[in-house]
């Protein structure tokens, strides 16, 4: 699966940062590999070790339940017939284990490019997160400091070891910062070395203020946090 051909598909055409992760591998969990897993193996054990160390984009970063779609998964994606794709023209990238689906939205263009959107699963909104795909990523990482639930961590790492997850996300800035704007990298930078706030429930970088005033700073267009409805009436 081509890049040439998802944009024939969707009659889309991908910024230069999808296209550079994309070419560079950074957009594949799957380390090259398209063939099944045979009874023995599993992704954890059988592809993780080898992207953890230079993990491509958003592999710790996304979130616990965060997956980006494979080429295959790109092109075959099904869409809920509820869904009006011909008014909305989603174009998904990634999805959540709850099936919310993460998507460009070239009805919102700012600079020739695509706006990011979250498309619920469970209910008929879709949020528009970011004017495109660079901000986006910005996004996404200041949201992997800001209230991580501990029991959602417990499942990948030792109990209240934030800094083996610190470590994780630093591997992740690592592999991405080349393909961001300075600004952005030197923020995220300062952001994910400081002390964390512990609380009960949860490990935070920064509070709730800060990060609204961040994205509201840095990120900002007319159609920020729109919420629209996406099904056929």
């Amino acid at each position: 699966m081509t890049l040439k051909e998802l944009e024939s598909k969707y009659h889309h055409k991908y910024s230069k940062i999808f296209k550079k992760l994309w070419e560079e591998n950074m957009l594949d969990w799957m380390n090259g590999r398209t063939e099944p897993f045979s009874s023995n193996e599993n992704w954890a054990k059988t592809i993780y070790p080898n992207i953890k160390e230079n993990p491509p984009l958003f592999l710790h970063t996304g979130g616990f339940d965060f997956e980006l779609l494979t080429p295959k998964g790109m092109f075959d994606f099904k869409f809920d017939e509820l869904w009006d794709i011909d008014k909305h023209e989603f174009i998904p990238f990634a999805k959540t284990e709850g099936g919310d689906v993460y998507a460009f939205y070239p009805k919102i263009k700012t600079g020739g490019e695509s706006a990011i959107v979250l498309i619920w699963n469970d209910m008929n909104e879709t949020e528009v997160l970011a004017k495109n795909f660079e901000d986006f990523i910005f996004r996404k990482m200041l949201y992997a400091v800001y209230d991580v639930d501990k029991d959602e961590m417990s499942g990948d790492y030792d109990k209240d070891n934030f800094e083996a997850y610190r470590t994780d996300i630093l591997s992740d800035l690592k592999t991405v910062s080349p393909y961001l704007k300075e600004e952005y990298t030197s923020i995220l930078t300062e952001l994910y070395n400081r002390e964390v706030q512990d609380s009960l429930i949860s490990y935070s970088l920064l509070d709730s203020i800060e990060l609204v005033d961040t994205i509201q700073k840095h990120l900002k267009f007319k159609e920020l946090d729109l919420v629209f409805e996406h099904e056929l009436d």
